[in-house]
């Protein structure tokens, strides 16, 4: 097997150029690296491009500043002002990287292994928030204060209980539902986060039917960016694995923030998250509903789990020498359906 794309961990640092060859030896050390997913190559799909919206190097510069404030903060009542700036320059960087990228496709597999949740998850959590803020046509400096409310959402409660926690099936539980109000306070304190950053964290466990916490607020009473945040959360936490669960597919967390539209999340901006957020992402393998097997070759973003499949694979037939391209958008395609993803296991 030959790596089709160059190999990163997670926080953007190169481990392998493309066309690197997969020997036992080198999966073993990109596994201790925290590889936990990369591209082979196949002849099949060699017209298929894989853009990701942001660069490994640019989430990992995130990562990296994200990682240094939490650690700087754990045991400390306040955060420093210097980890506040590295924070926003990354973000900035990022905002950037994404103005500049206009074919990009938002990575949503979040193939991360439980040790380094802590860190990637809020960087994962900002990058699909800055993907609905694009879609919503937000301002470059608008969108830095979405990703800064993103990593700094969960500021308020110890590395011991995120990584204990799920906070999904937790809900608001008596040590979950002051978090909000204690990173309020931090984050107000501070001229880079008061203001939209500090009331975004404030409201982002709250649910649009007026169920959630720490205030009970419903509706557009819910900052913008909360509301933003709280649906890149859920999914985020939904494709990651949590204590006591497995991950989902992508395509079964969409499932499940669509079924909270109206309840726990605008359905607004559900809409636009589903339009926006592939649910098979390109170069995934999935069977169809006949048996025939195939890899996504477009994720048609705006049908909601309709991608192009190149099928490689039939009961009957075997292996195809030559494999063909299936739109599950058109209706001619309707009554063929993806059953099952192949990978991420």
């Amino acid at each position: 097997m030959i790596a089709e794309l160059p190999i990163y961990d997670s926080l953007g640092n190169l481990l392998s150029a493309r066309n690197k060859e997969l020997t036992v030896e080198f999966i073993r050390y990109i596994g201790k690296k925290g590889v936990n997913e990369l591209f082979i190559r196949d002849w099949r799909v060699a017209d298929v491009i894989v853009a990701p919206l942001f660069t490994p190097q640019t989430e990992g510069r995130v990562t990296e500043a994200i990682r240094q404030l939490i650690l700087n903060h754990t045991g400390k009542p306040d955060i420093a002002d210097n980890d506040l700036n590295q924070a926003e320059d990354a973000l900035s960087a990022m905002v950037g990287g994404m103005e500049l990228n206009m074919v990009g496709e938002i990575n949503v597999s979040c193939c991360f292994s439980p040790r380094e949740y802590l860190y990637l998850q809020p960087v994962k959590t900002a990058a699909l928030s800055l993907a609905i803020g694009r879609a919503l046509n937000l301002a470059s400096k608008d969108l830095v204060a979405l990703g800064m409310a993103a990593i700094l959402k969960d500021i308020g409660l110890s590395p011991e209980i995120i990584n204990a926690v799920d906070s999904l099936m937790e809900g608001g539980s008596a040590r979950m539902r002051e978090h909000p109000i204690i990173a309020h306070k931090i984050l107000s304190q501070h001229q880079i986060t008061t203001g939209k950053v500090a009331e975004a964290v404030l409201h982002h466990h709250e649910n649009w039917s007026g169920r959630g916490y720490p205030q009970g607020l419903k509706g557009n009473a819910i900052s913008q960016n909360a509301r933003i945040i709280a649906i890149a959360d859920a999914f985020v936490d939904l494709v990651s694995e949590r204590p006591g669960r497995g991950k989902y597919m992508p395509h079964e967390a969409i499932e499940y923030i669509m079924a909270g539209g109206g309840d726990q999340f605008n359905p607004q901006l559900v809409e636009v998250f589903v339009r926006h957020i592939p649910s098979y992402p390109a170069g995934l393998s999935v069977q169809m509903n006949n048996g025939d097997i195939g890899i996504v070759c477009n994720s048609k973003l705006g049908f909601v789990a309709r991608p192009t499949v190149r099928i490689c694979s039939k009961i009957k037939e075997g292996l195809l020498r030559r494999p063909y391209d299936i739109d599950l958008a058109k209706p001619l395609s309707q009554n063929v359906m993806i059953t099952k993803v192949l990978e991420y296991n």
